[in-house]
């Protein structure tokens, strides 16, 4: 009798060995989850206000721009974000060291005003793309760029800064601007025929 009854008891505590490493496990499974989920929430929530940073101190084509380099979504709300699943072409060193720099004098108004001939403008292109370039190949372990991605991070700046370039050519803009504010001004100043006797523009 005293042999089942110890019997018993050994077999009492060793569930409840048991049962305390089950629960154990649950409660470490649970916390790394919610770590995990903390942590993925943590990156998107940063990465969603760097954009917003972005978004609020740079030019819409310059933004855009950013938002290809990082793989950024938009939500249905508006707002940008990096997915846990994005594929980044470069990390935010690059965009803030190089990309932004480096892009940002094409889109500037000084730049799209002035008065500037082909050859000026493609020696200025041609001398900017090769800094962007010998600056990720000197910095690619730093920015976070692989080599084959090179063509495709080049490829997204074209895109933004020749269009914007070639708006300075032989001060396109700045004509283009004159023109469109005479023919503005022109229309204020044009006299107002006199059309209190007319029935249907026919009269006298």
């Amino acid at each position: 009798m005293f042999e089942a009854i110890s019997g018993n008891r050994e077999e009492k505590l060793q569930k409840e060995s048991e049962d305390r490493q089950i629960n154990f496990g649950r409660e470490q499974n649970s916390y790394t989850q919610n770590a995990t989920t903390d942590q993925v929430d943590m990156a998107i929530q940063e990465s969603r206000s760097d954009l917003i940073k972005w978004q609020q101190d740079l030019d819409a084509e310059l933004f855009e721009l950013i938002l290809q380099l990082k793989g950024a979504s938009r939500r249905e709300d508006g707002l940008y974000y990096v997915p846990e699943d994005a594929t980044p072409l470069c990390n935010d060193l690059f965009i803030t060291d190089v990309v932004i720099p480096q892009c940002k004098p094409f889109l500037a108004r000084y730049y799209t005003n002035s008065n500037l001939d082909e050859t000026r403008l493609l020696n200025s292109l041609e001398s900017t793309c090769n800094d962007i370039v010998n600056l990720m190949a000197d910095g690619f372990d730093l920015y976070g760029i692989e080599f084959i991605k090179f063509d495709d991070i080049m490829r997204i700046i074209k895109n933004i800064i020749i269009p914007n370039a070639f708006r300075a050519l032989n001060g396109w803009t700045k004509k283009t601007d004159s023109t469109n504010f005479r023919r503005i001004e022109s229309s204020y100043d044009a006299p107002v025929s006199n059309n209190k006797n007319k029935m249907f523009g026919i009269g006298h």
